[in-house]
């Protein structure tokens, strides 16, 4: 089955920028990262630290590949990787009734706290990366750039405004059960 250039370039986008940003934050907040890591209850305590910048370094590997298109399947296999890891660790936690904890994504100013729908969203992400898979990139007429670039900065601005959301519902949620 052939796929338009445009929308594999849309999806190398969306995932540059989810993976930059992401790693961008955690560096942000990187005294944070590994307590993050470490309340997800999947490691012992000793590697959470060392797995939060393992995961950094492989967030900002896949960024860089998808950006650069360098072992561009690589990359795409690594993302894909990534977020089904982080929709795993997020299923495993939810399933055992802890959904207070922080995600870890630190896309928002407020706390994201574990859902259903941010599970989702990571696995509609692993999805859109299969695109990149096993395909040769042709090149791109400048309208195809044009056309990709622009769907993949509008998908990444959905996703953001998704975030938003999410932290929006889950903080009103919050402030209601304190004043009810």
């Amino acid at each position: 089955m052939s796929i338009d250039p445009a929308i594999a370039l849309a999806c190398r986008v969306l995932g540059a920028l989810v993976f930059a940003t992401a790693a961008a934050a955690k560096l942000r907040h990187h005294r944070e990262l590994a307590g993050v890591v470490a309340n997800y209850r999947l490691l012992p305590e000793a590697l959470a630290a060392p797995a939060a910048w393992i995961l950094l370094a492989l967030e900002l590997l896949t960024a860089v590949s998808l950006v650069s298109a360098v072992r561009l399947e690589a990359g795409a296999a690594l993302a894909i990787g990534l977020l089904c890891a982080f929709a795993l660790a997020m299923g495993v936690n939810l399933a055992r009734g802890r959904r207070e904890i922080d995600c870890g994504c630190f896309q928002s100013g407020l706390r994201q706290s574990l859902s259903a729908p941010l599970l989702a969203r990571n696995l509609l992400l692993a999805a859109a990366m299969t695109v990149l898979l096993g395909r040769p990139q042709p090149l791109l007429a400048p309208l195809q750039w044009a056309d990709g670039l622009g769907a993949g900065v509008a998908a990444y601005a959905l996703y953001r405004a998704f975030g938003e959301l999410l932290s929006l519902r889950q903080s009103s949620a919050q402030l209601r059960k304190r004043f009810v």
